[in-house]
């Protein structure tokens, strides 16, 4: 008689549910494909907070949380002594935990999400185990590898577990292509895109038809998410609300803006929450300057939300996904409810405008939202991913 033994699909992500964010929504997403697709799946990640247990089920998916302290001299320099001293017992304690467990379960395939803290770790035992390794890169990584310096021990590390890995990929050719002009890979064939997909609860969502007389947009407060060009369009423009999410007033602050009347913030969203203000706004507003992928277009678009968004970096790409399906007429539909701009305040309040001031035939635009969903779902973005791994 046959048996039927599963491969091991260790996913190794520097962070994980419970926690909110992009790389913890996309993780969860390759955990729980992998799982559909017959592997024996886990997950190790970093145990933050560390109120958090170290082991724990999700979903019928074991989770292994260790301790990832980096950079020793980063926290003295944060004068953060206490830290600094733990570093040198935690460190080797979790090497140890680490081979204990990876002697134990042995995992064929490792595929590392956001590679930062845990790069020593990982390269000590690739070496040790000899695992099939796939690492995968979702943005703001990139963006700080860029300024490593080629001498450094981190610069090294990192070079070492690229050239180790079987694939290396990346939520958008854009991100690939940026992550090559740092890290150039002899065999360029192992680097290959996989765009994110989207949530299911999106896709399920009841389409809105009558909207709210608000606007909205979600990000995190940092400069390249462009919300300085917002606050600009919104000095001269506030005949509609303005709802922003993905942070807090003294972040705000830190970015120099200040509230005016029109504007409101609501923190950071859940995915219930996120889904309601993408359902009932008008139109959703993403004004970054620096996007390597653009999730939130696509859960805006899932949602049925009209949307005005920067044509910088990954989002040209996000735009293709959703108009593949589409023949002529309906792309002339989607493209006068989904406007592409260049990243200033007069050409984001142009597409605001001829969105808002012709708002007749919203109904034809939510007759693509199913196929524009079609698109968005992670088995068919994952569908590469998975042949890829069975050609190991």
């Amino acid at each position: 008689m046959k048996i039927n033994i599963k491969k091991k699909y260790l996913l190794w992500t520097s962070s994980f549910h419970p926690r909110l964010g992009g790389l913890e929504n996309a993780t969860k997403e390759y955990a729980s494909f992998m799982k559909k697709q017959g592997w024996h799946v886990q997950i190790l990640t970093n145990k933050y907070p560390r109120s958090l247990p170290t082991f724990e089920y999700f979903d019928d998916l074991k989770i292994i949380r260790y301790l990832f302290l980096h950079s020793p001299f980063n926290l003295l320099n944060d004068l953060r002594l206490d830290l600094f001293l733990a570093w040198f017992i935690l460190k080797p304690l979790t090497i140890i935990k680490l081979i204990i467990y990876f002697s134990k379960n042995r995992p064929d395939v490792v595929n590392l999400h956001f590679p930062d803290h845990q790069l020593f770790e990982c390269y000590l035992l690739k070496l040790m185990f000899r695992f099939k390794l796939i690492i995968s890169l979702h943005g703001n990584e990139v963006e700080r590898m860029s300024d490593l310096k080629i001498k450094s021990l981190r610069y090294y590390l990192y070079n070492k577990l690229f050239f180790s890995a079987e694939y290396i990929t990346g939520c958008s050719q854009f991100l690939l292509n940026e992550f090559l002009k740092t890290f150039p890979q002899s065999n360029s064939g192992k680097c290959f895109k996989v765009h994110n997909g989207v949530n299911e609860s999106y896709l399920n969502h009841k389409i809105i038809e009558n909207k709210d007389n608000q606007l909205f947009t979600a990000a995190r407060f940092v400069p390249k998410k462009g919300l300085h060009l917002l606050f600009k369009v919104f000095q001269k423009y506030n005949d509609i609300p303005l709802v922003i999410a993905g942070g807090n007033k003294k972040e705000l602050d830190h970015l120099g803006l200040k509230l005016t009347k029109g504007i409101s913030i609501v923190g950071r969203l859940n995915s219930i929450n996120m889904i309601k203000q993408l359902s009932v706004s008008k139109a959703t507003l993403i004004p970054s300057k620096i996007e390597p992928y653009g999730i939130i277009i696509a859960e805006a678009l899932c949602c049925g939300s009209p949307v005005v968004a920067t044509n910088v970096d990954g989002v040209p790409e996000v735009i293709d996904i959703a108009k593949k399906g589409l023949n002529e007429q309906e792309k002339n539909i989607f493209n006068k409810w989904v406007k592409i701009v260049e990243p200033d305040s007069r050409t984001l309040r142009i597409g605001i405008e001829e969105i808002i001031n012709d708002y007749n035939g919203l109904k034809q635009y939510n007759e693509l939202i199913p196929k524009i969903r079609r698109q968005f779902h992670w088995s068919k973005r994952l569908d590469t991913f998975h042949n890829r791994l069975n050609e190991l």
